[in-house]
């Protein structure tokens, strides 16, 4: 196990997401392990100190977009973002976005008659521009 320590075929995981610069510290990494939300290789992990290696895959969300990431190399220090692009594939799934082209406008029209309360007065000064 040392020997390949040294020979840098397997990295601590949060000092990897560190050095790719995922996580601006390493102690936001270990945070965001800990707080049971990354899977390596498909297994929740919860421990900062787990050992990947390359070829590994690390699935987690981000900004409520789910990451999947190949490992690819072993980095040895933390380096430009370009850099950081040798040691990983993004193999995340694209978004689709949805969007309502032809859709009409939804308009909620009052149920009830009479006057009108205090909110609905104050929401038509606004779209009046009294303000």
């Amino acid at each position: 196990m040392n020997q390949e320590k040294l020979d840098n075929k397997i990295i601590r995981l949060d000092l990897f997401l560190f050095y790719i610069r995922i996580f601006k510290s390493r102690s936001l990494a270990t945070k965001f392990i800990s707080s049971n939300r990354l899977r390596v290789s498909g297994q929740v992990t919860q421990k900062p100190h787990k050992l990947i290696s390359i070829n590994d895959v690390l699935t987690f969300t981000l900004n409520n977009r789910i990451k999947v990431l190949e490992v690819i190399n072993i980095p040895k220090r933390r380096g430009s973002y370009q850099e950081s692009l040798f040691y990983y594939k993004d193999v995340s799934p694209l978004e689709v976005k949805v969007e309502n082209v032809n859709k009409s406008p939804v308009f909620k029209f009052v149920q009830r008659v009479g006057r009108p309360t205090k909110l609905e007065r104050r929401q038509t000064d606004k779209l009046m521009g009294r303000d």
